[in-house]
């Protein structure tokens, strides 16, 4: 099942058609409402026209054509942005730092590089990311971005309606916020709740090194995104609303519990941080799960099948790619590597050249 389910995926993103089918159920909605919106106001328009027999003409009838084209208006302003962000071509220097920092991006077929290009430049282009006492650059911006796209990358109409803002420190925090001074300033990341719901805060130094240390079972940017996909079903409480049916509920509580149990025991390679409580238990081991694959599903079989249905991804058809990435290092791109359009021609004499004429 899961290799059928990755082959569909695959097959969708050559296609690139994922978010243009949304887009096209989106203006078909908005058509219909439009429709609605202007037949009831032509009967209201004509029950008045019948009942007052108004003096100042028949103008007011346009009333209802205007009020339709409004609401189809507002209600494909989305689509509209989400095109014209797409319209733009992927940066040069964000492609470079993907290369160089996200070893689960080199490790995607070409098909699916570009998918992963274009959740990249939707995030950004729909979230803000903001620097505190810092100025935020191409690497923290893309590395953010990616954090957020990897964990979802198995639903590829993901919206990330739990989020507006992450907010980037520039050191580890305490439970007051502060980074420069006061006692436990011991926080790598957090999800707003309550007043800060809608915020996310990330501390460039572990996000960056979360991405450059990719055998290490943590990343700080994948824990805090996990968290948000926990929250898909209004709470973090480490049972996802996503990829588990109701009948999987009950093992999966089951199978923390015993996890747990085995890490309390000195038993198990899983950071002890997870037994914190179940929603860090999901996130810690969501942070294992995407950066040693292959590890897991030998060491924690159970987990690691729980968690390809969770996410929808068949990271074991990935493994050997993933690995090799890891041993291949941080490779550079330059105006000598291949396009990231997919061409199989020169950045240089592709992309890059198109960016200078239109220059």
């Amino acid at each position: 099942m899961a290799d059928r389910q990755h082959s569909a995926a695959e097959s969708k993103a050559e296609n690139g058609t994922e978010r243009e089918h949304w887009a096209r159920r989106m203006e078909r909605t908005a058509r219909r409402f439009a429709l609605a919106t202007l037949a009831i106001g032509i009967l209201v328009v004509a029950a008045i026209a019948w009942q007052a027999r108004p003096s100042g003409g028949w103008a007011f009838v346009a009333i209802p054509f205007g009020a339709a084209a409004g609401a189809y208006w507002l209600l494909t302003r989305k689509v509209r942005r989400r095109r014209a962000i797409l319209a733009q071509p992927f940066p040069v220097e964000w492609e470079a730092v993907l290369q160089r920092e996200v070893v689960f991006f080199r490790a995607l077929e070409p098909a699916e590089k570009q998918r992963f290009r274009r959740e990249i430049q939707l995030f950004l282009g729909e979230k803000r990311v903001t620097g505190i006492g810092m100025q935020v650059d191409a690497t923290t911006r893309v590395l953010t971005a990616a954090s957020a796209i990897i964990p979802i990358f198995g639903f590829p109409e993901w919206e990330w309606n739990q989020i507006n803002e992450v907010l980037i420190y520039p050191s580890r925090f305490n439970q007051d916020f502060s980074f420069e001074e006061g006692a436990g300033r011991h926080t790598l990341g957090m999800v707003g709740t309550g007043p800060m719901n809608g915020l996310m805060i990330l501390v460039k130094p572990d996000l960056l090194h979360g991405f450059r240390n990719a055998a290490d079972k943590h990343n700080v940017g994948i824990h805090e995104f996990a968290h948000l996909v926990d929250k898909s079903d209004g709470a973090i409480d480490g049972l996802p609303g996503v990829g588990l049916d109701r009948q999987a509920i009950g093992p999966w509580v089951d199978l923390m519990r015993r996890k747990m149990l085995e890490i309390e025991q000195g038993d198990s390679d899983i950071d002890p941080y997870a037994l914190t409580n179940e929603a860090e238990f999901f996130a810690v081991t969501t942070e294992y799960f995407f950066e040693r694959p292959g590890v897991m599903q030998r060491k924690h079989p159970e987990l690691y099948t729980m968690l390809e249905k969770v996410f929808r991804q068949d990271l074991h058809a990935r493994k050997g790619a993933l690995a090799a990435e890891r041993l291949r290092g941080r490779p550079e791109f330059g105006r000598n590597s291949p396009c990231p359009c997919g061409s199989g021609v020169k950045y240089k004499k592709c992309c890059l050249r198109k960016a200078r004429r239109a220059a």
